[in-house]
């Protein structure tokens, strides 16, 4: 451990170095709407763009085309050289508006602001903005690109850097970025100091509680440092990983000394050690087991960042029960507790744990119809249950991000894109006029939508369009269709019209919506594919007749996320059920007693997610993952308390009496666990990340949850009939 700690520390400052995040690569390239996604991007200008204003910011601004001319073309040689490598081009609600005024389309400035509204322009005609493109390898520096995007209109505009509001793709992702990485520097440490502290106070004995730590403090850089040795970059999602593998390994070492301290109480000091390694060994090593598989479930997740905290936190476990295992128990021989000690100090929670036993035995039927009806009734708001990844449940509203947003969504407009594709094959008859009524259509149907404003489309920048009708008009209608012909560059070059070697053409029809609104993303994206498609099947436009659309941008992919996540939920959860209940059944000998085991370890997430769907409470990113989490280190406590029962079981002691002597034993390590894994994890609940925050309180009352089910639900289902199982099996182990 040694001889590899600077290497594992070496690999673990450069996975935080490495933090980038890219939500919409969370989805599986495999996945339809990713590949639609991906299409889009690769052919228009979608995922790299930043939008920047600022107070009093108006059209006729001059700091609007003073930051345009500072990007893209500043006097100073090294800055046209590194301006060009981060930026392709930025265009300002200005310079559109003096497009449209000028030939070919001659709007007046009335008309050109009309068009603009609510995409470069507020909706008081005067508020606008700079739109900057980010070339690919601005995307890849973007907290570079965006300081100097941020440095340069504090220059254009004369305010602070307060004052200036920024919005798009980048500057979230890059918000992640920072909040994820600042989680890491500033609460892992206090976490690992508190673990330490209440590891020391339950176990008083800093030389343990060192040894622990060290042995905790290996494995979450371990989980780090192979993050960066495999060369992916490290992700908000795996931010908990470290803290949580921290937290599991203290709480395995205390299980572990807490056998060598019963030793210590209840017989000799010599050998107290081998006595206690060969009675913990397999239940502290079935623990990691029944943890790991938790975590593997989410390999099961289609979002990678889930999958890689699945597998990464389970070779975590492992590897730090394989370490405590060859190192405490060396600890506890050279450095011996006295005997006297441990007596004193363990002869007060013994004698209390025995009246809660007794409480407990005497009361199993209440307890036991309460906790099946508590899972019943809770367990129904599973059915209303839905998942959120949009911006407001990303940060807390007093973010500086949320405060961005909430101004240019205020003054300009919303911010979050929704794009609209109409497609035409080359076996399409339609002319270029017609297909830009087509999309004119479309895009009118588009605006209709309640949820969304600031339409975009090629039809933005085309002159009015005649209708078909008599000799004066058709002579007009073909005017304009030779000008609009003429115009197919400039339409491609805005980025609204893509048009391939082999006749394919795609038309880009660009809405928003708002990040900080509270509708439902995928009915509002219900209800715009049903004012489009009758649209079209009216008009008899489909696949086979050479026209179709398709949805894509940051909603159609939001929709797609949080669908992935609420199937993530379920099946990871069922598969670690699954696979936990058969390693139950197999180390129990008996298929009833594994079911009857998995009842107190199926509460706490029935109960926890039941009250989230019956409150509206969202599942998100973070909180995905702890039910599967929540499961494996529940189960810890299980099989501890069942080692104790079944052992007294198997020497002939009453079903009560054993349940005294699992009391006795084992029920103030399962509370201290539970205490250090917690207030551990806890720490992080002041992350500004939200979902970091979320899955530290869920976390914290899962556990609390848990500890509710072995105390309680376990010891009376074991009193009662169902604990006949139990008896059965070690009866006939015993002889």
């Amino acid at each position: 451990m040694g001889i590899l700690a600077p290497v594992l520390l070496w690999g673990a400052h450069g996975s935080i170095r490495s933090m980038y995040n890219t939500p919409p690569s969370w989805v599986p390239t495999s996945n339809e709407q990713r590949r639609i996604f991906d299409w889009f991007n690769e052919r228009f200008e979608g995922k790299s763009i930043v939008i920047v204003s600022w107070p009093d910011c108006t059209v006729d601004d001059a700091g609007l085309e003073k930051l345009r001319n500072e990007l893209t073309s500043p006097s100073a040689p090294a800055l046209q050289m590194r301006n060009t490598l981060l930026f392709a081009k930025v265009f300002t609600g200005y310079s559109a508006m003096r497009e449209m005024m000028a030939e070919p389309l001659g709007l007046t400035r009335e008309k050109a602001l009309d068009r603009l509204r609510g995409s470069l322009v507020g909706p008081d005609g005067e508020v606008s903005c700079a739109v900057v493109v980010l070339t690919e390898q601005g995307a890849l520096q973007r907290r570079e690109a965006l300081q100097i995007i941020t440095e340069t209109a504090v220059s254009a505009s004369g305010c602070d850097d307060q004052r200036i509001f920024l919005a798009g793709a980048p500057v979230g992702s890059s918000t992640i970025d920072v909040t994820a990485t600042r989680t890491l520097q500033y609460l892992a440490l206090p976490s690992a100091l508190i673990s330490l502290i209440v590891c020391w106070i339950c176990l008083r004995s800093w030389r343990y509680s060192l040894v622990i730590f060290a042995v905790a403090a290996f494995g979450a850089s371990l989980v780090l440092s192979v993050v960066y040795f495999a060369g992916e970059p490290m992700n908000a999602v795996l931010v908990l990983m470290p803290p949580l593998v921290f937290v599991l390994t203290i709480a395995g070492g205390i299980h572990l000394v807490n056998y060598y301290y019963d030793e210590l109480r209840t017989g000799d000091a010599q050998g107290a050690v081998r006595r206690a390694v060969a009675g913990g060994w397999q239940p502290c090593v079935l623990a990691a087991v029944t943890t790991a598989i938790g975590m593997s479930s989410l390999l099961v997740s289609e979002v990678l960042p889930v999958r890689m905290f699945g597998g990464l936190s389970a070779v975590g476990v492992m590897t730090t029960v394989v370490l405590l295992l060859l190192v405490l128990p060396g600890a506890m021989e050279n450095w011996p507790q006295r005997i006297d000690s441990r007596r004193r100090r363990g002869s007060r929670w013994p004698g209390r744990w025995l009246g809660f036993a007794q409480v407990v035995t005497r009361r199993f039927v209440p307890i036991s119809l309460v906790a099946v009806a508590g899972m019943v009734v809770l367990g129904c708001g599973l059915k209303t249950l839905r998942t959120s990844v949009q911006m407001r449940g990303l940060f807390s509203g007093r973010s500086r991000i949320v405060q961005q947003y909430a101004w240019l969504e205020k003054h300009i407009g919303p911010m979050v894109p929704v794009e609209v594709v109409v497609h035409f094959n080359p076996e399409c008859k339609l002319e270029f006029i017609e297909r830009m009524e087509l999309v004119q259509e479309v895009a009118s149907e588009v605006e209709g939508t309640g949820e969304v404003q600031g339409v975009v489309s090629a039809a933005t920048f085309a002159p009015p369009i005649p209708k078909a009708g008599g000799v004066r008009q058709t002579i007009r209608r073909k005017v304009v269709a030779k000008r609009l012909d003429r115009d197919r560059q400039r339409f491609m070059n805005a980025k609204y019209l893509y048009e391939d070697a082999d006749g394919d053409q795609a038309w880009r029809i660009s809405a928003r919506v708002s990040a900080l609104g509270n509708s439902d993303c995928g009915l509002m994206l219900e209800r715009l594919q049903r004012q489009i498609d009758p649209l079209m099947q009216e008009q008899g436009w489909n696949k086979s007749s050479g026209v179709h659309t398709s949805y894509t941008g940051a909603v159609p992919l939001v929709c797609q996320t949080q669908r992935l996540l609420l199937r993530d939920l379920f099946v990871s959860f069922l598969t670690a059920f699954a696979i936990v209940a058969v390693v139950m059944m197999i180390v129990l000998r008996n298929v009833w007693a594994g079911l009857v085991a998995m009842v107190p370890n199926l509460f706490p997430a029935l109960t926890v997610f039941g009250v989230m769907g019956w409150l509206d409470i969202p599942v998100d990113i973070g909180s995905v993952m702890t039910a599967s989490v929540a499961l494996g280190i529940a189960v810890v406590d299980t099989l501890h308390f069942l080692t104790w029962y079944r052992r007294e079981i198997a020497v002939g002691h009453s079903s009560e009496f054993a349940i005294r002597s699992a009391f006795r034993h084992c029920a103030t390590a399962m509370v201290q666990t539970s205490l250090i894994c917690g207030v551990g994890i806890l720490v992080f609940v002041a992350s500004p990340f939200v979902p970091v925050s979320r899955f530290a309180w869920m976390v914290a009352v899962l556990l609390g949850a848990a500890l509710v089910g072995d105390l309680l639900i376990l010891p009376a289902l074991l009193v009662s009939p169902l604990g006949r199982v139990f008896a059965r099996r070690s009866a006939l182990s015993a002889s």
